[in-house]
């Protein structure tokens, strides 16, 4: 289903609602960061009577990371706050959902920083040859796709390099400060 373009942005901590009630699927997302301040991101379920949360994601500065919003969460709560006390940076952060089309589809070799999301489309299969930080301590990739609402670990825990393999159509979450891959 096609969404209009969705994006919000505040110089606050705040909790947006990101899933519309007609809305199943996994949810890329885009942050960007706040020039001076660090940002943390949380998954969120709030109903009206519960909340819980779910994986986050930590950045410093006006950097901008990748992450999916699982189908089993429907919110994300953004708090802001700075490395001195009274500074908390300059500017506002903004979310954006992404169209499935900007997601890069897994191809190739690629690699990147931080979480990063990768596209498997429509009834492909990817083998994918990951390293993680270079060789020197573990990632973790997580498959979001049609039968797993919270999304499913598929990396190994302590393995600084692997071998994985998706089929689509789905989203790979990839978690490291640095990560590199290939496929077949």
């Amino acid at each position: 289903m096609n969404h209009p373009e969705q994006q919000w942005s505040s110089w606050r901590s705040r909790e947006i609602l990101i899933r519309e009630a007609d809305d199943s699927a996994p949810i890329p997302l885009e942050i960007r960061g706040v020039f001076g301040a660090q940002l943390d991101a949380h998954i969120m379920q709030r109903t009206a009577t519960t909340q819980k949360a779910g994986y986050g994601s930590t950045m410093w500065g006006r950097s901008r990371q990748r992450f999916v919003l699982p189908s089993d969460f429907n919110s994300l709560r953004l708090f802001r706050h700075g490395g001195k006390a009274t500074f908390t940076g300059v500017g506002g952060w903004k979310v954006r959902r992404l169209a499935e089309e900007e997601v890069e589809l897994v191809t190739g070799e690629m690699s990147g920083e931080g979480p990063w999301v990768l596209r498997v489309a429509d009834g492909m299969k990817k083998r994918m040859r990951i390293t993680w930080n270079k060789g020197q301590y573990a990632g973790a990739l997580t498959y979001f796709g049609p039968a797993f609402g919270a999304g499913k670990e598929l990396s190994a825990p302590n393995h600084t390099h692997e071998t994985i393999s998706v089929t689509g159509p789905g989203f790979v979450l990839l978690n490291a400060q640095h990560w590199s891959l290939t496929t077949d």
